[in-house]
Formats: structure tokens, sequence, C-alpha cells
């Protein structure tokens, strides 16, 4: 399976490269940055965590951690940004707000999230040296986050009418906000102390339901939104759309908190030396929170699927107009007799 991931990234890269290459105009897009970036990184991490020379005792724990960070982040995360950088001028019908800034949270992104898999294990066997830098560039992350967030919000402003007015702008702007939240957060947890509580604990799957979920998802839908009605001209029901949206929204919401707080509250539980089995009974009830807010996550995926085959549904064609046969005219019936 990851030969034929290899493949298939490699496939799309020779494929994104040559359409930018074969442009007619001298500038190059922002998005093309981050596609062409994501597709790049997607191979050299596939190649770096599935060579087996390396991989033995502690380095596999290292090469685990950079997997996981680099296949967010420098995968799904950058691709997804890319997609944004495309479709959020278009649905808004107007340029991006700062190119310059774009740029910077691309090579800023490069720079520091290629490094920070091992602040996973903080407080690990792993060398020091390398938490530290982990914590370093974690913190560092702050950079590409402003720049990006800055340049979105930037970009919706004096919009608020059209974003109102869109079904799929919503979706774009929660997920712009999500991608603040969820990277503050993820600097924010990095550090030794905060690591201490959290780690282990449900606080992170809040965490990374919040990224995966509340950045990509939410970005993607507004992108699909935005281009899934031009391909056969048909636009999905308002009514259904917010449903989608707010289930979505409300349910990620009390999935995240409930598990951020419950996380919290067990990591201090574990610190005071309290019995594991008292963590547990302590979760129940954040644990419930959890299930009603991943039933509504549920409800918006049907929601959505349902929106989706009704935009990609054939329209059907025109109806003929009936022929009729004009009445004879006066001096025709004459003629006849």
């Amino acid at each position: 399976m990851a030969l034929l991931f290899a493949v298939g990234v490699i496939l799309a890269l020779a494929n994104f490269y040559q359409t930018v290459a074969a442009r007619t105009t001298e500038e190059f897009y922002i998005s093309n940055w981050y596609i062409l970036g994501a597709t790049v990184w997607g191979i050299v991490l596939t190649v770096v965590t599935y060579l087996p020379g390396y991989q033995n005792g502690m380095g596999e724990t290292i090469i685990q951690g950079y997997y996981m960070h680099m296949g967010v982040g420098m995968w799904f995360m950058t691709f997804t940004l890319g997609l944004m950088y495309y479709f959020l001028p278009m649905s808004l019908n107007k340029p991006i707000y700062s190119y310059s800034l774009g740029v910077l949270a691309f090579w800023t992104q490069l720079l520091f999230y290629s490094l920070i898999g091992t602040h996973h294990y903080i407080f690990s066997p792993l060398p020091w040296w390398l938490q530290t830098i982990a914590i370093v560039f974690s913190v560092g992350m702050i950079i590409p986050v402003l720049a990006g967030t800055i340049n979105f919000l930037m970009t919706f402003k004096g919009g608020r009418k059209r974003v109102g007015d869109s079904y799929s702008l919503p979706f774009m702007l929660l997920g712009v906000l999500f991608y603040f939240v969820g990277s503050f957060q993820g600097s924010l947890q990095a550090l030794r102390y905060t690591n201490l509580v959290w780690h282990f604990t449900d606080f992170n799957v809040a965490h990374s339901h919040i990224t995966m979920y509340g950045i990509v998802a939410f970005m993607l839908w507004g992108c699909i939104y935005t281009l899934a009605p031009r391909l056969q001209g048909r636009e999905p029901r308002q009514a259904l759309v917010g449903v989608h949206f707010w289930f979505a929204l409300v349910g990620l919401l009390g999935y995240a908190m409930s598990l951020m707080i419950g996380g919290t509250l067990k990591g201090m539980s574990w610190m005071a030396g309290e019995p594991f089995m008292q963590s547990v009974v302590l979760m129940a009830p954040y644990w419930l929170w959890r299930a009603i807010g991943g039933t509504f996550m549920l409800l918006a995926h049907f929601v959505f699927f349902y929106n989706l085959v009704d935009m990609l549904r054939p329209r059907k064609p025109a109806p003929a107009p009936p022929v009729t046969t004009p009445e004879p005219r006066p001096h025709e019936i004459l003629e006849s007799v």
C-alpha cells in the first residue's frame, strides 16, 4: 500500500509540475507553492518512514513521531491550505490579501514543522536536546500560523454579507478559525509542563479532531461546496447545507470541549497520585458528551453525502416543446375547395 501511495503521489507531482511549468504567465500563484510542496513532502515522508535501515530501538520511535506530524502537517494540512488559497479568493471574487504573507507562511512552515515530531516524546528516553529542538520549533510554528490566519481573515474583510449569503464561505471561515486555535494549541501542548499534564490523556484526542476535522474537513467542505455546483450546474439545498454546517460544528465543539476539560482533570488526577481507576470514573460524563458530539458529526456526514450526490447528479434535459400544426388560413381553405 505504501508503494502504491508513493507511485500515486509521484504521478500527481509530475502532473502538477508540468501544468505549472507550461504556464503562460510569469506569476507563480501561492496555491501552487502549497500543492507542489505537499506532493514533494508526501514523497519524502514515504521514503523516510519506510526505509528500514535506521528504524531500530529508539530510532523507530523518532521516525514514528516524524511520520505522525509530517503526515498531518506537510501532507494533509499543506495540500488543504493550497486549496484554500485558490478557492477562497474565487468564492469572495477578490484576490488574496497578501502574496508575501502566503510565501512567509509557506517557507516558515517548511522550516519549523519538519522538526517537531519529537514533542510527543517529552520526558522519554530520547535525547534531551532532541526534545528541546522539538519544543523550540513547535513554538516557532506560531509564525506560519499567524501569517496564514491573518492572510485569510484579511481576505474575508469586508465580505460579511457575502459570507452570510454563501454556503461554502462559512465552512472556510470556521476552518481558518480552527486553524489558528488548533495550531496554537499544538504549540502550547509541546511545552514541558503542559505536556506533563495533557500527554496520554483525552486532551490529545480533542486536539487531533480540532486539527484534522476542524481545519482540514471544514476547509475541504468549503472547497467542495464551491466546486461541485459548477460541475453539473446544480446548487445544493440551502437548508440542508445549514444542517450539515451546524451539526458538524456543534458536534465538534461538544466532542472537543468535553475531552479537553476531562483530559485536563485526568492529567491533574494522575499528577496528584490518585488511583488510575478514579480517573476512569472521572472521565465517564465527558465520554458521554463525546459520544453525543460524535453522533452529531456522523449525522452531518450523512447530510453532506446527500448534498454531494444531489449536486453531482446530471441535470435532466429540458423537455422539447410540443409540435403543433398551424391552423389553415381562410384563403388556403378556399383554394383547396
